[in-house]
């Protein structure tokens, strides 16, 4: 399974992992922040169309991008 763990304020401690990506194929990505764990969509949300990446960086990259569009989007509520 692939993972990248960061911290923000708005979560603190959170872990982006795509358990069914590998070097191939897209898997879904997931956020898990402490015990709840939900998948991530395009927009910052979490509803929409789920964001997807494939294993090593790609999954670090749509985890940096989704927090930014999250930003944006609480910026704007």
């Amino acid at each position: 399974m692939t993972s990248y763990t960061t911290r923000t304020a708005e979560f603190g401690q959170i872990t982006f992992t795509a358990p069914a990506a590998d070097d191939h194929c897209d898997g879904y990505v997931w956020i898990e922040t402490g015990s709840k764990r939900q998948q991530i969509c395009h927009g910052g949300d979490f509803m929409g169309n789920t964001v997807t990446a494939r294993a090593g960086g790609d999954l670090k990259k749509a985890a940096q991008k989704w927090l930014r569009q999250r930003r944006d989007w609480m910026r704007n509520a």
